[in-house]
């Protein structure tokens, strides 16, 4: 049967500590396992001859979205810092247009005014990572996990897991919206009212950093938890209209110019047909333009048609089918159709799938203990694996293998896996509870 009675786990010792259930066990080895494949891939690349980007994914300049834009906020407060206006002393693309909402603009403007924007943003990624780590660690420790492998296993991870790394490397802001949806992730699960309102107001702010979190805060209507979701549209609308006021020179001229740069940005990357967004970019909307490749269909065609398509399908599948599974399947869900249903969807974006993964992994030691089996719930852990791998394991031009497109189709059977099974113990109780009463097993 799907759904079984599993053994109890053993202890690690006479102290009452156990060990990993198997579930993440797996998890672990094959992380490091695809960590192992990735050097030597790269290794024997680089000894044929490859360019940099088939096999060194770390091959961009470093921090090179963290220093595109020093130049451009020496003109903060002013037009010139969303405009391409004769005041510059040299005009784009040594000032390149600041592309994100004015929320991110402001919270970036934070970094350029250290004297060191890259050691700033450094302490900040040290400092966010040891708490993830530790609270991961405290967590494991909660439930019994021996303080070694409590340890080890989120630090190995934060160092293997190729999105950390190139979020890190590339220091994008991306990393401010993983601590605002991560820690807003932490107080939905906990299931409280007060938990709820938090994450409204967590999930308000990221999605004023890059409008697409604004799609978390409908985990809130399952609830009925109306003030978390008001929380958020507030968050959401009082952030941009701070930000709107504190970039000047005015609010019409902050809106106006952030308008054309946002989406200016976004339209340049959803037209583009490149080595870079086959490689790089997880989108389904890449699997689109491909499908729109292969039949003639202008890519100038596809935008709006997808948007209307994405949205009526999130709608079907929440309304219809997520509506009534657990909290864990919800989260997983909408966070995987947040990272993939953007038409520019880089490999830093993945980092936000930490969150439901670890709910997945608490979830697996809970069933454990509970002695019983979950139906999906290792396959849809192991689907992570070569969703956090890098991209040179995926990266074969030659026979049209790219690692977006892969991603693409891991991240749409993880959604997948999501609408199928339901992610929690009492359920996986009650259906073994039926087989037996029903004589079975």
């Amino acid at each position: 049967m799907a759904i079984r009675a599993v053994d109890r786990p053993e202890t690690e010792s006479a102290g009452g500590r156990v060990r990993l259930p198997a579930v993440l066990r797996s998890f672990w080895a094959w992380s490091a396992v695809a960590f192992g494949l990735t050097l030597a891939v790269a290794w024997v690349e680089y000894r044929a001859g490859y360019t940099s980007l088939n096999y060194n994914p770390l091959g961009d300049p470093l921090f090179g979205d963290l220093m595109e834009y020093p130049g451009t906020y020496q003109w903060l407060h002013t037009a010139a810092f969303f405009f391409n206006v004769t005041a510059r002393p040299v005009p784009y693309p040594l000032y390149s247009p600041v592309a994100y909402p004015p929320f991110a603009a402001m919270v970036m403007a934070g970094l350029y005014s250290a004297a060191s924007p890259v050691l700033r943003y450094l302490e900040v990624a040290a400092v966010w990572l040891a708490i993830a780590v530790w609270g991961v660690r405290r967590a494991l420790m909660r439930v019994e996990i021996g303080a070694a492998t409590a340890t080890l296993f989120p630090l190995t991870m934060a160092a293997i897991s190729f999105p950390i790394a190139r979020l890190v490397h590339e220091g994008n802001v991306e990393l401010a919206l993983w601590i605002l949806t991560a820690t807003g992730a932490w107080a939905y699960l906990r299931d409280s009212r007060g938990g709820d309102d938090a994450a409204g107001v967590l999930w308000g702010l990221a999605a004023a950093m890059k409008l697409y979190p604004a799609v978390l805060l409908i985990l809130f209507l399952p609830r009925g938890r109306w003030r978390a979701f008001a929380l958020g549209v507030a968050a959401f609308a009082g952030a941009t209209v701070l930000a709107l006021w504190w970039l000047g020179p005015t609010m019409g001229v902050a809106w106006r110019g952030s308008l054309q740069n946002v989406f200016g940005y976004q339209g340049l990357r959803a037209s583009e047909w490149s080595l870079r967004e086959l490689a790089a970019n997880h989108s389904t909307f890449t699997l689109v333009k491909l499908a729109a490749m292969m039949t003639g269909v202008p890519l100038a065609w596809l935008t709006l048609p997808y948007y209307g398509l994405g949205a009526a399908a999130m709608g079907w599948a929440f309304f219809g089918k997520l509506w009534r599974m657990p909290a864990a399947n919800q989260l997983l869900a909408v966070t995987a159709f947040m990272v993939m249903f953007p038409p520019v969807s880089y490999f830093h974006t993945l980092v936000h799938l930490y969150a439901p993964l670890l709910a997945l992994l608490f979830l697996a030691i809970r069933a454990e203990r509970a002695g019983v089996q979950v139906s999906g719930l290792k396959g849809t852990v192991m689907l992570f694996v070569p969703l956090f791998a890098a991209f040179t394991l995926f990266l074969f031009p030659r026979v049209f293998v790219f690692d977006g497109l892969v991603q693409a189709a891991l991240l749409v059977a993880i959604f997948g896996c999501a609408m199928r099974y339901p992610f929690a113990v009492e359920e996986a109780k009650a259906s073994v509870n039926t087989l037996r009463v029903g004589g079975v097993g």
